[in-house]
């Protein structure tokens, strides 16, 4: 009996381990539809639910960028089809927030414009979502979010929960890069504010966005180099300021760690 105990969990385990790496093929009854990580990282369960929300801002493009993409990654689930297969999305209002504006601050998925790429392409089960972004200028003012989700329709009906919506969060100001995460405020950045990032910006010359931010977390050296940096010239900067440091929008003083 003790033996046949262990023969049966030895199996509930492996099946759970097999359930957890084919997690994007658990469908087989019928086609279905679901968001998921880059295609490098589908079978690592700590990028599940990695790009779930996405930050986002014109602030550093050139007055005569009028529209951006973010790109989400969505798979097929049940079987390849020989065939082309559109699917659908829709905007997810949020409670309590600024909700973005359909055709206004964002191209509606309703548009053609947009529904001509909601397209999983004959003979693969994944492909990039291009969610375009428009720069009205009350973005100036305003940070809103842009929740979606799938919607079951004549090609797929719906995947796992958890990976049925995705979300933007967008602006036309200074905010804050998706590099600059738990792991940075903690050990290299300190907390985030505005006014912390525009120092960072104006005292070394360097833009401290996304891709400057993921290009030295990459390189320790470089990091140490850029973190001493700052201590550097937040010291010289409330030196020369003496009475009044420099603070972020809430008050408090603005300190790297």
């Amino acid at each position: 009996m003790k033996a046949l105990k262990y023969v049966i969990v030895a199996m509930v385990v492996l099946a759970f381990a097999s359930c957890k790496k084919d997690q994007y093929y658990l469908y087989d009854d019928v086609a279905r539809i679901q968001f998921g990580p880059e295609n490098s990282r589908i079978y690592i369960t700590s990028y599940n639910l990695a790009d779930t929300l996405k930050p986002y801002t014109f602030f550093y493009e050139d007055a005569s960028v009028t529209q951006d993409t973010v790109f989400f990654d969505i798979y097929a689930i049940g079987g390849v089809s020989k065939t082309d297969r559109t699917f659908t999305l829709e905007q997810e209002q949020v409670a309590g927030a600024t909700n973005a504006i359909s055709g206004t601050q964002y191209v509606a998925f309703n548009d053609p414009k947009a529904t001509k790429n909601f397209v999983i392409k004959g003979g693969t089960v994944h492909t990039r979502v291009p969610i375009v972004l428009l720069r009205d200028a009350s973005l100036k003012t305003s940070t809103p979010v842009l929740k979606f989700k799938a919607v079951a329709d004549g090609n797929f009906q719906l995947g796992e929960i958890n990976n049925l919506w995705r979300k933007i969060v967008f602006t036309d100001r200074l905010s804050q890069p998706a590099a600059w995460n738990a792991s940075a405020t903690q050990y290299y950045f300190g907390a985030y504010s505005v006014a912390k990032h525009q120092f960072m910006i104006d005292s070394t010359g360097e833009k401290w966005d996304q891709d400057f931010i993921t290009s030295i977390m990459a390189d320790y050296a470089l990091l140490q180099y850029w973190t001493g940096t700052l201590k550097i010239s937040l010291i010289d900067y409330n030196n020369s300021h003496p009475g009044n440091p420099l603070k972020a929008e809430n008050g408090e003083m603005v300190v790297f760690p």
